[in-house]
Order: C-alpha cells, then structure tokens, then sequence
C-alpha cells in the first residue's frame, strides 16, 4: 500500500506567540483601505474569535500525516472566516498600528489562510509581513522567527523543498540566538527540519533532527505536551518509512495516548494522528486492529460533525479501501454508496470529490467483474474530473487508466490500447519535463507512483499482442524511456553545480529547482482552486521554461545533465547493422482484475531487418526466478554441466535471433544474476563459443556504443588494490591481488601510462574519492552485499542497519584501508559504499575493472537493473565496467585480468578484449565456473 504523506502547520499551545493585530497592505491582490478605529477594534476581536474556531494544533509545527482527513472541515472555516480575513487585510492604513502589529498580525491572517490550504494568498500575507519587520528593522523581534518558520513550512507543503530547508535553517539559527537550545521555539523548528528531510529521503539527517526534537520536548514543555505528542508521531511516521512498524507502533501509540488528553478526542489532528495508526496496521497487515480504528474514528467523527458530513464520508472511503484489501468486498459497496450519496448532497454531482468516490466504485465493479456498472460509474467519474480538473490532472488520468483496464478485462483490445497510449504518453511528459530536477527520494517516489501504469500496460501487451502485433513497438519504446530511469546522473550535476563557486549560476539554479517544485504541486490542483488562488499556471510554466533555457546557455553540466533526448525502437534498429541483434528483457507480473503474484518473463527482439520488433513471452517466471536459478548457481559451483538453463532462459530467443552474431541484451530480474555467456548448448558448446553476448543497461545504450566515439587520448590508470584492513584480522587479507596489481602496472606503464597506485595502507576510501576521469580504474579488494534480511545487526559494514535495510546502495560497496575499524563503527573511513561511489568523477573514465569477488552483486529492481556497485559506477560516468558474479579462486582471476589487459591494449577494444580473455581462459579451465564468473557491461 503506497502511503499518501500530508504536512499540517501547527501551533502548540503555551509557545507564548501573541495575537496582536494585522497590516495594511496589498496581499495577494487585496488593496488597503482606512476604516475607523471601532471597526478595526472589532476586526481584531473577531479575528482571535475566528482563530479559536481552528484546532489548537492548527499552526506553525510540523506534523507527518499519512492521510487528509478533516480536509473538508478546514475548508468550512475558511469559508466562513473568508470574509473577516479580507477585512482584516484591508482594514487599516497603519496611522494606528505599530508596524510591530501590522506585521505579527499579516502573520496571524497568513497561517489561518495556510490552514485553510490557500497557499498562494498565505505564501503573500507571510512575505509581506517579512518585509515589514526587515524594513523596519524589527527581524531582533521573537515574533520574527514565527513568520520565517511559517516560510519554510508553506514551502515543505507546497513541495518546494530546497526553499523549505533555506527558511527552516534560518528559524532555527534566529531562535538559537533568540530564546536558546531549551526555548520551545527552538524544538519546533528542529521537529520541522527534521519532518523536512524525511520527505526528502534524507533519512539520517531526519532521524537526528527529529530525535534532538523528541528529547527537547521531553524537557520543554514536558512529556504530556502536544508539542512532545507530535514530535512523537512524527518519529514514528519516518520509522514506518523506513520499514521499522514495531517501533512506528510503539511511538504511535504513545503519542496518541498523550494526544487524547492535550488535544481531546474531537481534535481533527487527534483524529488524524488516529488514521496514522490505522495506516500503519494496514502497512503490517494487521487489517483487523486497523478495523476498530477506524470505527473508532468514524464514531468521534458522527458525534463531532455528525453522519452527512464529507468528511465523516472520507472516512467511510478509507475503510472501504481497507475491507478490499481484507476481501471483504460484500461490505465495500454500501460504505462506497454511502460515502458517494454524503458527497452528492453536499457538493452536488460536479464535484471532484464525488467524482473520487464513483472511481472507487467502478473499480470496485471492474475486480467484481461487473462491468456494467463499472463502465457507468468510471465514464461519470472521468466526465467531472475532466470538467473540474482539466484533461491532464493525476486524477483525470487514473480515471482513463481504470477505463483502459475495463477495457482490456472486457477483451476491447483497440480501446484499450488507446486509452492506455494517453495515459502513458502523459506520464512521459511529466518524466520529461520534472524527473531530472527531483532528488533521488523524489524520483524513487514519483516513479512509484506512475511505474504502475507501465507493468500494466506491459501485461496488456502481452495478452493483446496476438491480435495488435504494432504494441510491441510501442511497448519497446515505452521501454526505452523508462527502463533503469532511475539510473541517471543529475545528482551528480546538481552537486557539481552548487560546487562550482559561481554565486549567479548557483542562485539562478536554486530558483529553477524551486520553480520545478512548485510547478509539481501546481499540476495536481483543481481548475477552482487555480483561479481561487489567481495562479496563471501558463505564465509559471513560461517563466521555468525561460530559466531552464538560460541555465543550459550558461552551463555544460546542466546541459548535459538535464538534456533528454526521445529516442524510440526504429533509433535502435537503425543503429544496428546485419549482424545484430537487440534483445530488451522485461519482467513483468500478471494483471488479472488486480496484480497477482505470478511472474512472468518477455523478450523483445529487433534486428536490422525486422518491421517491428518481435515478442517471446515466458511465463514460468516464478520457475525462472527460483527453481531454475537454483539449478543454474548449483551447477557452475559444482561445476557440473547444465542441462536446463538454455532450455529455459534463451532458446526461444536465440530461434528468434537466428545467425545474428553480436547480441545486445538488456537484462531484467533475474537474467542480471545469470552470465548468458555459459549457457550449455545441446551439442555441449557454450553462448560464448557461437555469440558475441554484449550487456547493455538499455538498449538505447546501443545507439551510444555504435556511434564509435574516438578512443581517450589521456594514457591514465589508476590502480588500488591489497588494502590493509586492519590488525584484527576480522577481514581476510588479499596478498594475491598484489601481484595482480604490479603485474597490471607493468603492462600498462609499457604502453605508455601514467599509472598511479595505491596499494596497503594507501588502498583508502579517501584516495578513491580523489580519483579524476582516468581512462582505467582497477580496483582489486573485496566487494560486498547484504541481503535486505540480512541488515538487522545494528550495523551493517558501519552502516546504521535502518538506512541500508532501505537504500540498498548503502548494502553494497568495498572494504579498504581500516575496514575492520569501520565495519566496528569505530572509525569514519574504510568501507565505500555504492551510494558513495555515485559522486565519484568518472565522466571520461572508459572502463572500471572490480576484480573482487561478487562485486556485480545486489538488489535487482524491476525495470532498474542491479542496484548495487554496476549501478553507483555507471552513475558515476564510466562508460564501461567489469565485474563478478559469484567467487572464484586467486588463480583464475590473475590470468583472466592479464589477458583482458594484454588484449585491451593491443586491440583497444573492451568488448573484444574481454571475450578474448575469456576464451583464452576457457582453453585451461573448461568449467564456467572459472571463466564465466566475470561480465561486463555497459
């Protein structure tokens, strides 16, 4: 279940922040007026009476949410306070108020309206009031801080994140200065710093952040606190992120118990932090205990607002979403109907979130297998989000995805084809246009939320390609765009350009990444909401689009970085000459009404001479992934020969690839972990004897490797290798990669490099981080992974077990110099990691060489390849690497080094040399084993 994270501003009560009167002004449009002292008198009271009407926990502290519950009851204050808010901004000229007042009080209005969810107007009634303290040199003023917090809450909302972290850094360093580390004050805008970094995915600064929050809240204002309540949950929301429910639970629950005394059960926030917890026990599966919270729930609701309130009927949404997942889908219908009805009668039949609860309803029909309905409640539901939305909005999308997937279960194969060619092309803009700006978090995020349509999309195809043969193209280029996505280097760029000590391409950069932002959250708004908030989205896009064009006139890292060129299947195919092939492995899981657990397997094959590509399905793929991989590992070890495995993964692909001599693979799933290459043939010879296998991490890499760039003039290696780990002993040392170092040196240094080499003491991480665009880097140490089930202990190779149970870069990497120090957490350097080894600068490196065992290794993603060192040093720049799939003895390693070496500086040619020096091998060594246990790709 994918988890929607809400952030609310919220005030704590006792943090002392007056209630004093508001500004003259022009805030979001609103021109000033001079009404007279009894009426601006009145304002006032009614302005502290209004702001009694919002929950006590309404303003100014961060609080992670994992769903929007209360929306709709916001939304009534602010209509019912909408007018007095316009007052207020209008009501004086200043010739009574201190500018003091005017600005505590524009501050005062800004967080209702925040509350509210009028961003725009707040985002103007909070700078407004911060121009008035600036100008008047009041920023010494406590109040002062408030307004920049609020900054940097509305921007983490808006999700404009790296102007957040600007304001959150700032009110945490005015409030150190102002009231101290033990000032409330201080705390919240650690809380919010830290709720900041967790949407960020920057999960160590958030933990540290969020658990100084905890224990200053402990002290001030005390354990049963709302401020501690909230720090409390917000720890407890970054846990369950991060995988760890049993303490989410814990934290959770104490949280709530304090909640319900300092808040009171009829809080929207003690409700909401109520649907936390249900959330959490669906996310571990205990549907039963999130059963009875949320009946809990629904029953506080009924009594607060009563049974025809919309949000009594989100509710109502949310349990039904519970009981499909419990199968109790005889129940599911009413609640739906029921919360469908709630919303007809209060919003009338145009509105979204009617529109909302119909989709529900006809996806409820479609995995009911009762298509009429289903048809009749998605066609309703697409109608109005498309009038309320527009024809692009997320939500009008998901509508036209459910009609295709209607579609396809009703075998209309053309319709549905159709309808799931616009939502995916759609997708691509949004990957085309955002995905390059988001940080790595944002983009594993985003691709979480679209990837969806593309493995159903890919199960469609597969059933309907019998009867529309063309979707394989598309399908193939759909590939192309998307397959290893999250393989990019714009990180890299990013850091290169906030390093580049150039202040105007800084800031014109940070502007741009914040106009991205923006725009992001700006696209999934209604049509209303955009014009109630006089947002020009034409305009804002306009102003971004200039800022990109500027950005890549004035810097060739950003050109690069963010450039992306379209490329499609008859690009590949054109790159290909009659001897090749291209094979694009995909693994998708079978759609049948809703995601099964079956795999399965599909081969699109292309050649020069092919119209469109060709497809193989296998569906055993659960066989695939683990009774034939099984077989396959235990045959290489035992070296034994394997009878089965070309049967399974490659012979109905090598029929379709017929004489071609140089095939390009893509892999996926499981053929990442398999060298194609030893396949055993039925007359006993291997892949390797009859085909040139080449690796690709795409097949739009093909275009790239064909255009024949000239080879690097800079003669530079560097080598590193027989690190001394430490004293202990804990880690075997590798006194056999000695000689493998000096007799590499050798051979290179007789060819005319400059070789630099650090060996012992100077094999260190530190060293490694220095490296600049050699032509070689050879890198012989031990490499390691850990299982996701392995990483309990507290540290994992020096890593905190709870960050690399979750970012599997942080799983694998290379032991050197002072390991055993650092794998003990006694030490800050000795073990790489991968998601180390991105940042590295290879960007002209031409091959990377890891001859430590199992350095290929790690955690294989759908559609993403092998996250682990292939991927941290293909990120890193290198065109090119070689490294090991299973162990292999000194030995055989030594000799396959030094036959790949002599070959690539006498053919300089990596593909030739390397298959050179595996058959060179196999000539002492017949078993795969020894000359299998090595790829490369690129």
């Amino acid at each position: 279940m994918s988890l929607r994270f809400i952030l609310l501003l919220c005030v704590i009560p006792g943090l002392g922040f007056a209630q004093l009167p508001k500004i003259p002004g022009s805030i979001g449009g609103i021109n000033t007026s001079v009404l007279a002292k009894e009426a601006k008198g009145l304002l006032i009271n009614q302005l502290d009476k209004s702001k009694a009407e919002y929950d006590t926990t309404s303003f100014n502290y961060a609080i992670s949410l994992s769903d929007n519950a209360g929306l709709y009851e916001n939304e009534e204050k602010w209509l019912r306070n909408q007018k007095l808010f316009s007052d207020v901004l209008k009501q004086s000229d200043g010739s009574s108020l201190t500018p003091l007042q005017q600005a505590e009080q524009n501050d005062e209005v800004g967080e209702m309206m925040y509350a509210s969810s009028k961003f725009q107007t707040a985002e103007n009634a909070f700078l407004s009031s911060k121009a008035i303290y600036e100008t008047h040199a009041l920023t010494s003023e406590a109040s002062y801080s408030k307004v920049i917090a609020n900054l940097g809450l509305l921007y983490h909302t808006m999700g404009r994140y790296s102007k957040s972290e600007e304001f959150e850094k700032s009110a945490i360093e005015i409030r150190k200065t102002q009231g101290g580390e033990t000032s409330i004050a201080y705390a919240a805008s650690i809380n919010n710093l830290g709720v900041l970094y967790k949407d960020m995915g920057r999960y160590t600064e958030a933990e540290k952040m969020l658990e100084k929050s905890v224990q200053l809240n402990s002290i001030n204002p005390g354990k049963q606190s709302a401020a501690y309540a909230i720090t409390l949950n917000n720890q407890a929301m970054l846990y369950e992120e991060t995988g760890r429910f049993q303490q989410a639970e814990q934290l959770l629950a104490e949280a709530i118990r304090i909640a319900s005394m300092v808040l009171t059960e009829k809080s929207t926030n003690y409700q909401r932090l109520l649907i936390n917890q249900a959330l959490l026990f669906e996310e571990m599966g205990e549907y039963t205990k999130a059963d009875e919270i949320y009946k809990k729930a629904i029953a506080i609701k009924e009594k607060k607002l009563g049974s025809n309130h919309p949000d009594y009927a989100h509710l109502l949404n949310l349990q039904a979403e519970l009981y499909m997942q419990m199968k109790k889908t005889t129940e599911v219908e009413a609640l739906l109907k029921k919360a469908a009805d709630i919303y007809l009668k209060k919003f009338g039949a145009n509105h979204p979130s009617y529109a909302g609860v119909l989709q529900n309803l006809g996806t409820y029909y479609r995995t009911q297998d009762q298509q009429t309905p289903a048809y009749t409640n998605l066609n309703k539901a697409l109608a109005i989000r498309i009038a309320a939305l527009g024809e692009n909005h997320p939500d009008v999308l998901q509508t036209k995805e459910s009609i295709a997937l209607l579609d396809w279960q009703a075998k209309k194969y053309p319709e549905a084809a159709a309808g799931f060619k616009v939502v995916l092309d759609q997708d691509m803009i949004l990957i085309n246009e955002y995905f390059a700006a988001l940080s790595d978090a944002e983009k594993a995020r985003f691709w979480d939320k679209i990837h969806p349509h593309f493995e159903h999309y890919t199960s469609f195809v597969t059933d309907a390609y019998s009867s529309i043969p063309a979707l394989s193209g598309q399908l193939y280029t759909y590939q192309l765009a998307t397959k290893a996505l999250l393989l990019n280097a714009s990180n890299k760029t990013r850091q290169q350009i906030l390093s580049s000590g150039d202040p105007a391409l800084i800031k014109e950069y940070q502007s741009w990444l914040d106009a991205k932002e923006n725009l992001s959250r700006l696209y999934s708004m209604s049509k209303a909401e955009l014009a109630d908030q006089k947002i020009n989205l034409d305009s804002i896009e306009r102003a971004t689009n200039a800022k990109e064009k500027n950005l890549s006139a004035s810097s060739n890292a950003f050109k690069s970085g963010y450039t992306n060129t379209a490329v499609n299947w008859k690009d590949v195919q054109l790159a290909l000459s009659t001897e090749d092939a291209a094979v694009e492995i995909i693994q998708l899981i079978k759609f049948n009404k809703v995601k099964t657990d079956t795999v399965r397997y599909a081969a699109l094959v292309l050649t020069k001479e092919m119209s469109m590509p060709e497809l193989i399905l296998l569906k055993d793929g659960n066989l695939l992934e683990k009774r034939y991989r099984a077989y396959y590992t235990n045959c290489i070890k035992s070296k034994v020969a394997d009878e089965q495995s070309y049967k399974q993964y490659w012979e109905e692909i090598d029929k379709k690839t017929g004489t071609k001599k140089n095939i390009f693979v893509s892999q996926d799933g499981v053929y990442s972990q398999l060298n194609i290459s030893t396949f055993r043939l039925p007359d006993g010879s291997y892949l390797l004897d009859k085909k040139n296998i080449q690796l690709v991490s795409n097949s739009k890499d093909i275009i790239k490797l064909k255009a024949a760039a000239a080879p690097s003039t800079s003669l530079t290696a560097v080598v590193v290798g027989n690190p001394t780990f430490g004293m202990e002993g804990t880690i075997a040392p590798l006194p056999a990669t000695k000689v493998e170092i000096e007799s590499i040196k050798i051979q290179l240094v007789a060819k005319g490099y400059k070789v630099t080499t650090y060996v012992q003491a100077e094999a260190t991480e530190q060293n490694i981080r220095k490296v600049s665009n050699p032509k070689i880097l050879h890198i012989a140490t031990h490499g390691f992974f850990i299982k996701e089930a392995q990483a309990e202990e507290d540290k994992t190779m020096g890593v905190g077990s709870e960050h690399s149970a979750l970012n599997p870069m942080l799983r694998s990497g290379l032991l050197l110099a002072n390991a055993e120090a650092a794998v003990d957490g006694k030490a800050e350097y000795g073990v790489l990691t991968a998601y180390e080894v991105m940042n590295l600068n290879l960007d002209k490196t031409e091959i990377v060489v890891m001859s430590a065992c199992e350095t290929g290794l790690g955690d294989v993603k759908n559609g993403e390849g092998v996250y682990g060192l292939q991927r941290a040093f293909l990120v890193a720049g290198a065109d090119a690497l070689i490294m090991s799939l299973w162990k292999v003895n000194d030995e055989a390693t030594q000799k396959l080094m030094s036959s790949f070496y002599k070959n690539y500086l006498l053919l300089n040619n990596k593909e030739k040399a390397f298959k050179a020096a595996q058959s060179e091998l196999k000539l002492l060594y017949k078993d795969p084993y020894y000359w299998g246990a090595f790829v490369l790709i690129q």
